[in-house]
């Protein structure tokens, strides 16, 4: 039996495929009309049964959950919800994206973060690198989070990998043996690693500025492209993702590499963000634009803000406005928009911008 969306629109392709019969301009079947209708259904080669059975047929384990059903494979699951559309909607959306392509075992993502170490103790204010070790990641693929946030399915390199890319985050725990789940709204740091490290997948992240005196959990977040978590072949297995948990202590006695970094000071104030309720100015080029102001939050223990995320220190503020002007440089230059500057002329931008 066709499931009645499939079949409504085999039949409306059906009908644009005779009328442009008679259309001595369009006899083609790629006509533009008809590659738009046929784009929009179901193709029979792309239904999988398995989305038509509840999983509770006989000889299933008892204790389970009934999958729910659709013969159209949940194609028109979100009609009339609130869509996802691109965007980070945080009072919910619905995203019909198809998941896309997954891995075979042998290919599956493992992570290892490589610093800090485990009970680390880091000097409170010290700039300090998070680094990861990285398997079967293929690193540097990030795209648009503000216009295609879930936008597009998981892809694999020829190599079978999953394209994508690393977030770090980082937030305050209170204590070492804590057993309270953190607030996911809040963190310290959060930096999406949008390169390929050192193209054997150890990628790094520089906290500037460092960290205020306390207990913190450092955790990875391995996305596709397009910002969704990436998805496995098989339940049973490692996790593809590693957190650890380390100090940052007022006394300066800290024990881990905390690679400071040079300052370069090679800064262009012609996109300087900055209004009469900034509490903090950044100095940056104007190459796709200029990046966000940083406010006041209001919030005396996260007085920084930018486009609504509040950090505890002014220098994870402008590291973060200085990445979103980079995710909006590099949008532009893929897109041929910038007059022939690459993407390489917007990380030297943010290079810049950091430092300012």
């Amino acid at each position: 039996m066709v499931p009645s969306v499939l079949l409504i629109c085999l039949l409306g392709s059906a009908g644009l495929i005779e009328g442009a019969a008679m259309n001595p301009y369009s006899y083609n079947y790629g006509s533009p009309l008809e590659k738009r209708a046929d784009s929009t259904c179901l193709s029979k080669r792309a239904i999988q049964t398995a989305s038509s059975f509840t999983g509770q047929e006989s000889g299933a384990e008892a204790g389970q959950a009934d999958s729910a059903t659709d013969d159209a494979n949940f194609i028109n699951f979100c009609s009339g919800q609130t869509l996802t559309n691109g965007q980070q909607k945080k009072g919910g959306s619905c995203n019909g994206i198809v998941m896309g392509k997954i891995p075979s075992a042998d290919n599956m993502i493992s992570a290892m973060i490589t610093n800090p170490q485990p009970g680390d103790k880091v000097a409170a204010g010290d700039t300090f690198t998070i680094s990861v070790q990285t398997n079967n990641l293929k690193a540097g693929s990030f795209t648009n989070a503000q216009s295609t946030y879930y936008s597009a399915p998981q892809d694999l390199d020829s190599n079978g990998n999953i394209i994508g890319h690393c977030h770090v985050t980082v937030q305050e725990i209170g204590s070492l043996t804590s057993t309270t789940p953190p607030d996911p709204s809040k963190f310290a740091f959060f930096k999406g690693i949008n390169d390929d490290g050192n193209g054997k997948g150890l990628l790094s992240a520089t906290v500037t500025g460092g960290l205020p005196a306390g207990v913190y959990r450092v955790c990875t977040m391995i996305s596709s492209s397009n910002h969704q978590p990436v998805l496995m072949p098989v339940a049973q297995r490692g996790a593809q993702d590693d957190c650890t948990k380390f100090e940052v202590v007022s006394n300066g006695s800290g024990n881990t590499n905390s690679n400071n970094s040079n300052s370069n000071s090679n800064s262009n104030s012609n996109g300087s963000s900055s209004n009469s309720n900034a509490k903090v100015t950044v100095q940056s080029g104007s190459l796709g634009g200029a990046p966000p102001t940083i406010q006041d939050s209001g919030n005396p223990s996260r007085p920084f803000s930018v486009n609504g995320n509040t950090f505890v220190n002014s220098a994870a503020a402008v590291q973060r406005a200085c990445d979103i002007q980079f995710n909006q440089c590099a949008d532009a230059a893929n897109a041929g928009k910038l007059g022939g500057k690459t993407v390489n002329d917007c990380q030297n931008q943010k290079n810049s911008c950091r430092a300012a």
